[in-house]
This record gives C-alpha cells, sequence and structure tokens, in this order.
C-alpha cells in the first residue's frame, strides 16, 4: 500500500492568503503564470483549501478536473481560462492582463507527486488585494 503524508502534519508553507502554516490535509499549490512569463520562472505558493473558497465568487466551482502525473508539460488548461470572467471579481480580463492561477491539489503518494488540478482567471489587483504575499 502507498504510503501517504499524515493529513495533520503541518507543512512549514504558509497560505497565501491568511499566512498560516498549512497543514498536508489541507494544501492546495498554487502556480501564478502571468502573461509573457517563461516557464522556468514561474511562481509558486500554497493555500488552504478553504482561504482559497473565501476568495474566489461563491458561484466558481473547485472541482479539479484535470489529473496531471507531475512531469513536464503542464496539462492544457485552456478550458478553464478561455473567455471567462476572474474568478473574484466576476468582470472580463483583457488578455494582456490575465493571470492564470494554477491550483494542484496533491492527489499522488509522497514520493511520486501528482495533482488533480484546474486553473482560475484573476486580474493582478484582485489577485493582490487578497494576497499575503509582496508581490501579489
Amino acid at each position: 500500500m502507498p504510503r501517504r503524508r499524515d493529513p495533520n502534519f503541518t507543512t512549514g508553507v504558509t497560505c497565501r492568503f491568511c499566512g498560516e502554516l498549512v497543514p498536508w490535509g489541507t494544501i492546495l499549490r498554487v502556480i501564478r503564470v502571468d502573461p509573457d512569463t517563461p516557464g522556468f520562472m514561474l511562481q509558486e505558493s500554497a493555500c488552504h483549501t478553504d482561504c482559497l473558497r473565501k476568495v474566489v465568487r461563491p458561484e466558481v466551482e473547485l472541482n479539479f478536473p484535470r489529473h496531471w502525473n507531475g512531469r513536464a508539460p503542464y496539462l492544457d488548461d485552456s478550458a478553464d481560462i478561455d473567455g471567462k470572467p476572474c474568478a473574484m471579481c466576476a468582470k472580463a480580463i483583457d488578455p494582456a492582463k490575465l493571470v492564470r492561477l494554477r491550483i494542484q491539489k496533491p492527489a499522488g503518494r509522497i514520493k511520486k507527486p501528482e495533482f488533480d488540478e484546474q486553473s482560475l482567471p484573476v486580474h493582478f489587483d484582485c489577485l493582490a488585494t487578497v494576497s499575503t504575499s509582496k508581490f501579489g
């Protein structure tokens, strides 16, 4: 049987939205992809599942429909992003100002990272307003 991490284990990673330490059982990996950002410069953070739920609109479903095996390349997320309004304020997003938040929920064993994921379109300003990190 594959080993799984104790859900109460505190990871030492702080939540992007509240700044508190995130236990393994509620951790979500948050990868911010801005327009014109090269793949090797992705900005990664983490958050509590409940904190993410508080900052996105209630009608935004967090269902993590894709499974990513942890290997490059990332899966195509255009169905989650194209033509969709901001997940926080519900306003349309100019493509030049679109920030993609690739949200990943751990789904694999400890030594073989796999994730269930989905992407959320947001404005940089909306994200900066709710983030505890210095650069949005």
